[in-house]
């Protein structure tokens, strides 16, 4: 008892101490209900100001006759205030989650004060406002207005602007995430966005400098928001021109009168305008030089200046000289770029060469053209003695509906209207009347058309498969027939045959399949290629399978060299695979003889081997009182190496030892001479021996005691040899005879197999 009376002590102070807690529990006024230590809302940017953004969770009444009192920690940058005798909380200032125009966040505490009993207890809340994000931000482009310069010569679906951005300064999320479009309007299909989350441009649409120079188009930045909200910008672009037209003519013919006298030197005066042609690609403009098209001996009369066009005479003509009129073609091309180039004509005549009446410069025009040549292309530009006004007409005289393929217009000029075929018609004839009211005249043209190689050869078979029976074929023989035919009427086709082995056969131009060479062939199964190819320019060409399926013995019989083949060309693999299994039955074979020998040589005794001793070896001290004592021969097992061959077999004899001579000893008493043991106990000891040896041989070798010899190799069996004894044999009683063995080593195997 003495033990716990200090403890006892306690128990009033403990059951007060309860007490005061129970009693402090019950009043839970200042405290959040729900329990917790601090208040925690969500507001969205866009409150407005004056509005409850949420209510305290603080026990008690703080109404005027409350049980509480509540107050805001004063602070400068207040933005929510307390409502007199409510939990509620007022927004005073607005806010941003941007932190631009309010603040992002609010962290400010509430003192609570209770009333009554308790009153001097006070506690303080902390109370924390976060900012949710609302689309109160439009995105903004970073450039009110994008430029963009474009070649007419851009092709469709390339990228013509990147780096469109706009800019949304909501947090991330549906409300920053910006997408971009065109507005409708003109041109608006011209360019598109590549993507509509990127501010890629690509070009929709081909433009055309001579037809569009400048245009502009409206594009919007839109943010995911509900509603969203959105800016436009415009993108201006400008069309570079580039060289995709030729030069220009200012008319499509001109004429010009000798000057009389025609002196060196003087310039023709060409009619109805100086001829000049101009650059058709207004931006570029390239810089234009004239040059005669053809070389004829017409041509060295006249100096075309190659700056302006102008012609002078090249030398001074004689009234004699000129009689007709010369027509001359004069090429105009551009200087960066020479495949950009124009045609005209210029007729050169005599002022008195002309009649009073209407006629043609020339009576017969001949003229080629190639099939290919595009329909509506002017071919042929007839000349009359007369400029060409409003009074003159040409009219054509067709002859088997020639007309439908060709035309005349009021200049004179021969145009194609339909498609010319080579195959289907080489020439046209036709005339074309002139007339001027009063007198008339008629020409002759024929047009010659020239074939283009516009059609492939072609097989009359998608596949050939010839099958040859004949064993022994003699070169020279034909063994099928290939045909290809061409639509071109003029190409000639010729036929080769392409593949490993097609050396062995040729193609005649009959299209015969001839066998030429048998060396070639490694296969009774030939897989070739027919190409045939037209003489055309370019020429093309076609090509078609080729099979031929030769008999099995057909390479022997022809003296290819190979004698084993098959369908498949397989005769290597299986002269590879004969080799295979011949190496594998020797090793069989190897393996039976090894096993038959080693189990004759378990059932059979080692032959024995009786040695002649070496006479009269005496041992000196051997007995005391007697040294001419002598030890004779005795009987020993001697195994033969059943390895090495009968004449490597040695008898090896035995070796008398040299006793040392023992002193101050008793002679022993004389011993009978010992009785030979029986054939049976000779057999064991044999085996006995024979065993020993093998272990000795083995740990000799220096190999793994674990592994086994090489087996022995197969050899003739001997029987056993004795070697005849003048005396009779004695065996030792009290000392070991040393023995003489001879050692196994692989030298010995490898004598017996090589």
């Amino acid at each position: 008892m003495k033990t716990f009376r200090p403890y006892l002590s306690w128990i009033p102070f403990t059951f007060l101490l309860l007490l005061a807690q129970f009693a402090s529990a019950q009043d839970n006024r200042c405290f959040l209900i729900g329990g917790g230590s601090a208040e925690t809302f969500f507001v969205s940017e866009n409150a407005t100001v004056g509005s409850v953004i949420g209510v305290l969770r603080i026990a008690g009444d703080p109404s005027a006759d409350g049980d509480i009192t509540m107050r805001l920690e004063a602070s400068n940058e207040t933005v929510v205030s307390i409502d007199t005798h409510s939990k509620n909380l007022t927004l005073i200032k607005a806010l941003d989650k941007e932190g631009l125009t309010g603040p992002a966040q609010v962290m400010t505490r509430i003192t609570c004060e209770r009333r009554g009993p308790n009153a001097e207890l006070s506690l303080t809340i902390p109370v924390n406002i976060r900012v949710t994000d609302a689309n109160d931000n439009s995105p903004i482009f970073r450039n009110s207005t994008y430029f963009i310069n474009i070649s007419e010569s851009t092709i469709v679906g390339s990228v013509v602007l990147q780096g469109i951005q706009a800019l949304d300064a909501d947090q991330p999320g549906p409300y920053s995430t910006v997408q971009y479009s065109i507005l409708a309007g003109p041109y608006s299909d011209v360019l598109g966005f590549a993507s509509s989350l990127e501010g890629t441009l690509v070009l929709k649409k081909a433009v055309d400098y001579e037809t569009l120079k400048h245009f502009k188009i409206a594009i919007r930045a839109q943010d995911q928001g509900q509603p969203p909200l959105y800016t436009d910008a415009v993108v201006s672009i400008d069309i570079n021109d580039a060289d995709d037209q030729n030069p220009l003519f200012g008319q499509s013919r001109y004429w010009a009168h000798l000057p009389q006298p025609a002196q060196k030197g003087i310039g023709l005066e060409i009619r109805p305008e100086p001829m000049r042609a101009v650059d058709q690609d207004a931006g570029i403009n390239a810089s234009i030089r004239y040059a005669w098209n053809a070389g004829g001996a017409e041509y060295q009369d006249f100096f075309l200046d190659p700056l302006n066009g102008s012609v002078y005479l090249n030398r001074s003509l004689e009234d004699n000289e000129l009689v007709q009129p010369v027509i001359l073609v004069v090429k105009a091309h551009q200087v960066d770029n020479l495949d950009r180039y124009a045609l005209t004509t210029l007729t050169v005549s005599r002022s008195w060469s002309f009649s009073p009446q209407l006629q043609y410069l020339q009576r017969r025009y001949s003229v080629q053209v190639l099939e290919n040549v595009p329909v509506e292309t002017i071919i042929l530009a007839m000349a009359i003695n007369k400029p060409i006004d409003q009074t003159i007409r040409f009219v054509m005289e067709s002859h088997n509906g020639t007309d439908q393929a060709f035309s005349v217009d009021k200049m004179g000029e021969i145009k194609l209207e339909r498609a010319l075929d080579y195959e289907a018609q080489m020439t046209h004839h036709f005339v074309v009347w002139v007339t001027d009211g009063l007198t008339n005249d008629t020409a002759t043209v024929e047009v010659t058309v020239l074939d283009v190689n516009d059609c492939d050869p072609r097989f009359d078979l998608a596949e050939y498969e010839f099958i040859v029976k004949e064993s022994a074929l003699p070169v020279g023989s034909i063994i099928g027939h290939i045909r290809a035919d061409d639509g071109d009427a003029a190409d000639r086709v010729t036929i080769q045959l392409k593949g490993p082995e097609s050396r062995a056969f040729n193609v005649h131009e009959n299209g015969d399949v001839i066998f030429s060479d048998p060396s070639a062939l490694n296969s009774t199964v030939i897989h070739l290629m027919a190409v045939a190819r037209d003489s055309g320019i370019p020429p093309r060409q076609t090509s078609v399978p080729v099979k031929i399926n030769l008999p099995v013995d057909f390479l022997m019989m022809n003296g290819s060299g190979i004698t084993l083949s098959t369908a498949d060309g397989s005769g290597l693999l299986l002269i590879i695979l004969g080799i295979l299994l011949g190496i594998l039955s020797l090793i069989i074979s190897g393996l039976a003889v090894y096993l038959c020998q080693y189990k004759r040589k378990k059932t059979q005794p080692s032959p024995l081997t009786v040695v002649q001793p070496q006479p009269k070896v005496s041992v000196g001290g051997l007995y005391s009182g007697d040294t001419s004592t002598p030890i004779t021969a005795t009987l020993r097992r001697i195994p033969i190496n059943p390895l090495a061959r009968p004449s490597c077999r040695r008898v090896v004899p035995i070796q008398s030892p040299t006793l040392s001579t023992v002193h101050n000893s008793p002679p022993p008493p004389p011993m009978p001479p010992p009785t030979p043991p029986p054939r049976q106990q000779q057999q064991q000891q044999a085996a006995s021996n024979h065993h020993h040896n093998n272990k000795i041989s083995s740990s000799g070798s220096g190999s793994n005691n674990n592994e086994q010899s090489p087996p022995p190799a197969p050899c003739p069996h001997h029987p056993r040899t004795f070697l005849s004894s003048s005396q009779p044999g004695a065996w030792p009683t009290d000392a070991s005879l040393p023995r003489r063995i001879k050692k196994l080593s692989w030298e010995d195997e490898f004598n017996v197999f090589f």
